[in-house]
């Protein structure tokens, strides 16, 4: 998948996203972006994805 398909995707998941959850993802969004070397956040919202894949899946729709 390019980095255009998958900005597409999540675009049309966030679109369905209340506008509060949205705050929260702005947050982490931004957390993501300024990690520091040796921090775990990539890490643990990666084990996230993968564990709990079913529960995200059911509050995009």
């Amino acid at each position: 998948m390019t980095r255009i398909q998958i900005q597409n995707e999540i675009s049309k998941v966030l679109d369905q996203v209340p506008e509060n959850i949205l705050v929260d993802i702005l947050g982490f969004l931004k957390e993501v972006h300024s990690d520091k070397p040796g921090s775990n956040l990539t890490a643990h919202f990666k084990k996230i994805l993968s564990e709990d894949s079913d529960v995200l899946q059911k509050l995009a729709e």
